[in-house]
C-alpha cells in the first residue's frame, strides 16, 4: 500500500490544475544561451548537444502531448520536471532543449553518483579553475542544465545517490530566481524527486509527458523514414494513413489511440514501410480486439520473414552456379536472424551465435558468411550511426531491442549470455514491452534471476496515478509471480508466470507495494547497486542481503514486514542499512538471528504472523495472506491449493486454523469437485462490502464487518 505522501504525489492532477501545454510555453522564459565553456568531460557525461549528434539521434523533433501535473509556486520555477513511462521519448526531448536552447546536457547515469559528485563531476568537466564560473552562470541563468534519465541513476547509484545529487543541486543554486535545470525521469523516479523538492521547499513546475497526437504520430513515421532516406511521397503518406485505418479497425475498444502515440509502436510502423505495402496486408488480415503487444509481435514477425526472403534471393543468386539442392526454407530463419544480431549487437560477432544449417554444403560456408556479413547490418531491426567515420550500430528502437534480449532470455542456448551482458550493463533500461514480449516468448515461465528486469519494464508502464503491485507465492511444488497494474480501478495489464526453479531463489532489487510469501530463499539486491523495500512483505526461508546499500521505507497507512527463518549475507558484501519510516511500528521484522543486524534489531516483532491471540489486525494479516496467494486463470474464480495454504500459512497455529474455518463456515472460500483447491467466492465477498485488492494491497478497512462476525461467532 502507498505511503500517504507517495499517494498524494503520485495521483492525477484533474480538471482546472491538469493543463495541457506546448513544449514552446513550457520553455517561454528559457532564453537561447551561448556555449560559453569548453566541456571536457572525459567520458562526455557533460557536454553540449552539437548538431551532428542531434541529427544522428533525434533528426526532427515531434512533440507529444505535455500535461502541466503539479506546480510549486506559481513564480518562475528553479526546476522543471519531466516524467513519461519507459520509451517515450525523454532524451529525445532532453537532447532537443539543449540543441535549440545550448542547454548543457548532462547523461547522469553515465558515472555514479554519490556524495558530492555533482562538484566533482563539474570540476572534471570545466576545470577546478573555472568550476566557480560554471556555477555562477547556471544560478544567473546564463546557463542552464538538462539533467536526464534520473531512473537509470538510482537503478546503479541507489535512491540516496539520487537524493545526494539533488541536495547538491538545490545548495548551489538555492540564490538563483532563474529556471537552472530541466530533469528527466520514468513516473517512480519523479515522484521521488517531487517529494525531494515539495519536502525541501524548491519551486519547481513537473510536466508529464504525453503520447503523440494522431497527426504528430504520422509525422513521427514521416520522420524516421524521412532520416533512413526515404522519399515522403504521395504513395508513402497513403500507406501511413492506411495502416492508421486498419489500427484503428482492429481497436475497437478505443484505445488506438494510446497505441498509436507510443513511439516504439511508430518505429515498427516505420521500419515497416514498403512500397509494396506489406503491413497494411498484414494488418488487414488481423481480426479486431487484438492485443497490442501482439499486434507490434506480428509486425516484427513479419520483418522477419521478409528479411528471410530478401536474404535467400541473395543468397540464391550467390550460389546459382551451385548444382545441389539446398533447401531454402529453412535457412536465416527468425532464430538465425536473431542469435546472429545477439551476437553482432551484444559481442560484436556476427558468427558467435547463429550455426549454419547442414543445408548448406560445407565448401560454400565461406560465401555464406559473405551474404550474412552484407545483409545483417541491413538489417530493419537495426540502424547505423556515424560517429567520427566510424559506423556504430544500435538497435531501431526500444522495441526491436527489448524483442531480441525477450527472444535471447527466453531462449536456453542464449539465456546465459543474454543474461551475463544485461548484468555488465547497467545503462540497459528496459521499456514497457519487454516484459509482454517475455511472457509471449517463455510461455509464462521465468527464472528467479530475471525478476527484477520484468520488474523493471512492468513498472515502465505506469503512469501518474497507476497502481502497481507484485504478487510471489509459492513453494517447491509450484511458485507464481503475479504482476498487476491499475488505472482509475482498472486492471490495465495483469500477468502471472510460473516459477521455473525455486530452489534456486527469486532476486529482488526494488520492492513498491508487493507482497512475497515462499518457501524459499530471497536474495536482495545486487552487489552494483543500492536495494530497496517500500511498504512491502516478504515472508521466505532465507532472506539474503545481496547489497552494500540497502534502503527499508515504511510509511502510513503502510507498512513493511520481514519475515525469514534466518538472515544471511551474501560473499563479499557488507550490508548498510538505512531506514525511513513515520512510525516505528509499521516495520515489523523476525528472524532467528536478528540479533547479528543491530541497525534492524529495534523494529524486532516475532508475533507479527503467529499470534494466538487473534485481533482485528492479526486477523487481517491472516487473510490478507491468504488472499494474496490466491490465483485466478482466465475467468476462473480465484484459487490455491490447500496444501500450500493448509502447511504454509495456517501450519498448526490454532488461531490462525479457526479463521481459516471461519471462511469455510461463510463459504468466503469454498471447495467442489477439484476438491485439492480451496476456492474464493467474490460474491460473497461482495455481500460482506469486501474489496479482495483492496485486502491483498494491505488496505483493511473493508474487513471490519467480517472481523466483527468472526469475534461473535468464534
Amino acid at each position: 500500500m502507498l505511503g500517504n505522501w507517495e499517494y498524494t504525489l503520485n495521483k492525477k492532477i484533474i480538471r482546472k490544475e491538469n493543463y495541457l501545454m506546448t513544449l514552446e510555453s513550457i520553455l517561454k522564459n528559457i532564453t537561447k544561451k551561448e556555449h560559453c565553456f569548453e566541456l571536457k568531460s572525459k567520458n562526455q557525461t557533460i557536454r553540449y548537444i552539437q548538431e551532428n549528434e542531434y541529427r544522428e539521434d533525434v533528426y526532427k523533433y515531434i512533440e507529444p502531448q505535455f500535461i502541466e501535473s503539479f506546480r510549486k509556486r506559481i513564480d518562475k520555477s528553479r526546476f522543471l520536471l519531466f516524467s513519461a513511462p519507459g520509451a517515450t521519448g525523454k532524451t529525445a526531448l532532453a537532447k532537443h532543449i539543449c540543441y535549440t536552447k545550448n542547454g548543457i546536457y548532462w547523461d547522469l547515469p553515465e558515472n555514479k553518483i554519490a556524495e558530492y559528485s555533482f562538484q566533482g563531476a563539474i570540476a572534471e568537466s570545466v576545470g577546478f579553475e573555472n568550476m566557480s564560473d560554471f556555477i555562477k552562470s547556471i544560478v544567473d541563468g546564463e546557463n542552464f542544465l538538462v539533467i536526464d534519465a534520473f531512473d537509470e541513476a538510482e537503478a546503479s547509484s541507489g535512491r540516496s545517490g539520487v537524493e545526494y545529487f539533488l541536495r547538491d543541486l538545490n545548495d548551489v543554486t538555492q540564490k538563483s530566481n532563474e529556471t537552472c535545470a530541466i530533469l528527466l525521469a520514468r513516473t517512480e523516479s519523479a515522484i521521488f524527486i517531487k517529494d525531494f523538492m515539495y519536502k525541501n521547499n524548491i519551486s519547481f513546475t513537473h510536466y508529464e509527458i504525453g503520447y503523440f497526437a494522431e497527426y504528430n504520430s504520422k509525422f513521427y513515421i514521416q520522420n524516421k523514414l524521412e532520416r533512413d532516406k526515404v522519399e515522403i511521397s504521395t504513395i508513402v503518406t497513403e500507406c501511413i494513413d492506411e495502416q492508421f485505418r486498419e489500427i484503428y479497425r482492429i481497436f475497437q475498444n478505443g484505445s488506438a489511440n494510446e497505441f498509436l502515440g507510443y513511439a516504439p509502436v511508430l518505429d515498427a510502423l516505420a521500419a515497416s514501410y514498403s512500397k509494396e505495402k506489406n503491413t497494411v496486408n498484414l494488418l488487414k488480415n488481423i481480426t479486431s480486439g487484438e492485443n497490442s503487444c501482439n499486434l507490434i509481435l506480428k509486425i516484427l514477425d513479419d520483418l522477419l520473414q521478409r528479411e528471410h526472403n530478401k536474404f535467400i534471393k541473395a543468397l540464391k543468386n550467390k550460389f546459382s552456379k551451385i548444382e545441389e539442392d539446398i533447401e531454402w526454407d529453412v535457412l536465416y530463419k527468425k532464430e538465425e536472424q536473431l542469435y546472429r544480431i545477439i551476437g553482432m549487437m551484444l559481442f560484436e560477432d556476427t558468427t558467435m551465435f547463429g550455426e549454419i544449417s547442414e543445408a548448406i554444403p560445407i565448401d560454400y560456408r565461406d560465401e555464406y558468411l559473405e551474404v550474412i556479413n552484407t545483409q545483417l547490418p541491413q538489417h530493419p531491426f537495426l540502424r547505423v550511426k556515424n560517429i567520427d567515420n566510424n559506423a556504430i550500430y544500435e538497435f531501431t528502437g526500444p522495441a526491436f531491442k527489448d524483442y531480441v534480449i525477450a527472444y535471447g532470455l527466453a531462449s536456453n542456448e542464449m539465456s546465459e549470455f543474454v543474461n551475463e551482458f544485461l548484468a555488465n550493463n547497467s545503462k540497459y533500461c528496459p521499456s514497457q514491452m519487454l516484459i509482454e514480449f517475455y511472457e509471449i516468448f517463455s510461455k509464462k515461465l521465468i527464472l528467479g534471476e530475471y525478476i527484477p528486469l520484468m520488474y523493471n519494464s512492468f513498472k515502465a508502464h505506469a503512469q501518474l496515478g497507476d497502481m502497481t503491485a507484485l504478487y510471489i507465492s509459492g513453494d517447491k511444488k509450484e511458485c507464481y509471480i503475479e504482476f498487476n497494474l491499475k488505472r482509475e480501478d482498472k486492471d490495465i495489464y495483469n500477468t502471472t508466470f510460473l516459477l521455473n526453479d525455486i530452489e534456486k531463489g527469486i532476486y529482488i532489487s526494488q520492492l513498491q507495494n508487493c507482497y512475497i510469501d515462499i518457501a524459499g530463499s530471497v536474495y536482495i539486491g545486487n552487489a552494483s547497486g543500492e536495494a530497496r523495500i517500500n511498504n512491502s512483505v516478504i515472508i521466505c526461508d532465507k532472506l539474503i542481503w545481496s547489497s552494500e546499500q540497502i534502503l527499508i521505507e515504511a510509511y502510513s497507512p503502510g507498512e513493511s514486514i520481514l519475515i525469514g527463518n534466518t538472515f544471511e549475507v551474501s560473499s563479499n558484501i557488507n550490508p548498510r542499512f538505512e531506514i525511513k519510516v513515520d512510525n516505528k511500528t509499521n516495520l515489523k521484522i523476525s528472524a532467528s538471528n536478528l540479533g547479528n543486524y543491530y541497525k534492524l534489531l529495534k523494529y524486532k516483532d516475532d508475533n507479527v504472523l503467529e499470534s494466538e491471540d487473534v485481533g482485528f489486525i492479526n486477523f487481517s494479516y491472516i487473510i490478507r495472506r491468504i488472499f494474496s496467494c490466491l490465483r485466478s486463470h482466465s475467468k476462473d474464480t480465484p484459487a490455491r491449493k490447500m496444501d500450500f495454504i493448509d502447511n504454509r500459512i495456517i501450519n498448526k497455529n490454532e488461531g490462525k486454523r479457526k479463521i481459516l474455518d471461519f471462511l469455510l463456515m461463510e463459504k468466503l472460500l469454498y471447495t467442489d469437485e477439484q476438491d485439492w483447491l480451496y476456492k474464493l467466492d467474490t460474491d460473497k465477498l461482495s455481500a460482506f462490502g469486501i474489496t479482495w485488492n483492496d485486502v491483498r494491497n494491505g488496505d483493511f478497512t473493508s474487513l471490519q464487518g467480517l472481523y466483527k462476525k468472526y469475534n461473535s461467532q468464534m
